[in-house]
């Protein structure tokens, strides 16, 4: 099976939306590169971080559509994991795609906000946004972070109808992906939450022996 953990790293400043989402680039994302390009190296998966817009609609989170539009991404590999430039590999994680190797199933980290939430809870907290179409119980059960996440081809072909609609609504991107997730009905699977641990500089003391990839931001 061949396997690509991809990033994507582009200047902001040649998006129209520039200050989308609030992200800009910071030293941490060097580090980030450097624990995945170890990673990598360790399981055999190959890396590659994009630093040339494909898209080029609003900012450079958006570009990570093109694992939809641009065809030969999945006809190379089996699997893509994309990961923020924010995430970092520690030195103890295992090998991913080992785990989880279900090429017909989207798959990202469980994101534990939202699960067990109640449906008017889960109701009030996407009112205002394109979550709002979905099932509630489908957002409850299958929502997740978009920092972490990996598609196959199966899984393209899938969702394609929808993602192709991205430039229909006025929402983020990662809203987004969690829409075309559910409304497409794709098979979807949680991945071991320790694959994707928030640290949004609050003041608590996250757990190394729990956390398999760091997430700062």
């Amino acid at each position: 099976m061949k396997t690509l953990i991809i990033q994507y790293y582009i200047d902001i400043n040649l998006y129209s939306q520039p200050s989308f989402n609030g992200i800009s680039s910071t030293s941490v994302e060097k580090y980030s590169e450097y624990s995945f390009k170890k990673y990598c190296a360790k399981f055999g998966h190959d890396f590659l971080r994009v630093t040339k817009p494909a898209l080029g609609y609003k900012h450079p989170t958006w570009e990570r559509f093109d694992l939809w539009f641009n065809s030969t991404w999945l006809d190379e590999y089996d699997q893509i994991l994309y990961v923020d430039t924010d995430v970092f590999a520690l030195d103890h994680a295992p090998d991913i795609f080992a785990q989880y190797n279900n090429l017909d199933a989207f798959k990202s980290p469980a994101y534990k906000k939202y699960r067990g939430m109640s449906l008017d809870a889960i109701q009030s907290n996407f009112k205002d946004t394109i979550i709002k179409q979905c099932d509630p119980k489908k957002v409850r059960d299958t929502f997740f972070q978009t920092g972490v996440w990996m598609v196959t081809k199966s899984v393209r072909d899938q969702m394609m109808p929808w993602v192709e609609r991205y430039k229909e609504f006025d929402c983020d991107d990662g809203q987004f992906l969690n829409w075309a997730v559910i409304e497409s009905k794709v098979k979807y699977q949680d991945i071991e939450s320790m694959f994707n641990v928030k640290n949004n500089g609050l003041k608590r003391h996250w757990n190394y022996n729990k956390t398999y990839f760091l997430h700062s931001a």
